[in-house]
């Protein structure tokens, strides 16, 4: 894990410096409500639909239980999957809530995806891998604009706080906060900084990188990092409760569990099944394994119930990756790419920052 350390009793700073994540609670979150509610039944605020299933619950929680008229938005890039619009339709159309997609030049953004593939295959490396999910952040930029569009002042997204993963910008040779930032998703301004003269650096030893989705990625940063998070997060409202919102959506809606593994986290994103891989191959660790650790330091697990269950959901899922490569049209088969990863050097247990990452080692 980048920039780990352990004190004397053996517990490592990302434990010591966990704080519970804030719930401001039910009365909070009708109150906000109560100020933009609409009785004509026009629409009185937008919910960010990704395909998750911790953003589809949003729209059945604000339409069923807060009585609100959402209009539903997705931002598409192309790299949302099959399986994720069609549950995103089940909720919608079960509810009867509009949904709004906002759709990037998909041929365009795929043939970016593809030429950043194609440069990270050349200098394969852990700091470089969120190059491959830029495309996606200018998910709040549309959303300011889609909220503009309908009319209304309230925006909610569905950001479980219990996915936050430093290790993707640790990797990039930027710390996380010392202080406890586990209810926001952003980073300190110096990591900022040290994240963006990182990539600059590798797009100076990996010319590849200098495509023209330049400006595109440029652009994401910027909408990620610097972009007024001016909405609210249903998740700071009420807690994560998987035991009871799976079933939900899957005894209500019908919510479609992708045939390629039990867990039903990131079954909507079509690049997490490849970067997840390519994170365990190199580093022994997923987005799984913080989220499990996170749950568990937030106290809703205990610390040797989730071991079985990360084994699991650690299982390469093949067929999405197959997909993935498929679908940005790259060159290489699956094959090739999985013989490109299983042999990049594995991190020793020890170290404890990037620093190695810009050699490449």
């Amino acid at each position: 894990m980048p920039f780990i350390d352990f004190d004397v009793d053996g517990v490592c700073n990302y434990c010591r410096r966990y704080q519970a994540i804030p719930q401001r609670g039910d009365g909070a979150i009708r109150r906000l409500c109560d100020q933009h509610r609409r009785t004509d039944g026009s629409p009185d605020c937008v919910v960010g639909v990704s395909g998750g299933r911790d953003s589809v619950f949003g729209p059945h929680y604000i339409k069923s239980v807060l009585k609100m008229n959402p209009v539903a938005y997705t931002y598409d890039w192309r790299l949302v999957t099959d399986l994720a619009r069609r549950n995103t339709a089940r909720i919608c159309g079960k509810l009867g809530v509009e949904h709004i997609v906002v759709s990037a030049d998909i041929t365009k953004k795929r043939r970016f995806v593809r030429k950043n593939v194609s440069a990270w295959l050349r200098r394969p490396i852990l700091g470089t891998v969120p190059v491959f999910m830029a495309g996606d952040k200018q998910y709040f930029y549309f959303l300011r604009q889609v909220r503009k569009q309908v009319g209304v002042d309230l925006a909610f997204l569905c950001e479980n706080m219990l996915e936050r993963t430093d290790f993707k910008s640790g990797f990039a040779g930027a710390p996380p906060s010392n202080s406890d930032s586990s209810h926001v998703y952003t980073l300190p301004p110096m990591s900022k900084l040290r994240m963006a003269w990182y990539y600059a650096s590798e797009c100076v030893r990996n010319p590849a990188y200098l495509n023209e989705s330049l400006a595109d990625t440029a652009v994401a940063y910027g909408c990620h990092y610097f972009l007024g998070r001016d909405y609210a997060n249903l998740y700071t409202y009420i807690p994560w409760q998987e035991e009871l919102i799976v079933p939900t959506l899957v005894d209500e809606y019908g919510f479609e569990r992708s045939p390629d593994t039990t867990s039903t986290w990131r079954i909507g994103d079509g690049t997490a099944a490849f970067y997840n891989y390519i994170y365990y191959t190199v580093s022994g660790f997923s987005e799984h394994d913080t989220f499990r650790s996170n749950e568990i330091r937030e106290g809703l697990l205990a610390r040797e119930d989730p071991l079985e269950r990360i084994r699991e959901e650690n299982r390469p899922r093949f067929e999405t990756i197959d997909w993935y490569l498929k679908i940005i049209d790259l060159e290489l088969d699956i094959e090739q790419v999985v013989t490109v990863v299983n042999q990049i050097p594995k991190r020793s247990r020890d170290r404890r920052s990037a620093k190695g990452e810009r050699r490449g080692k």
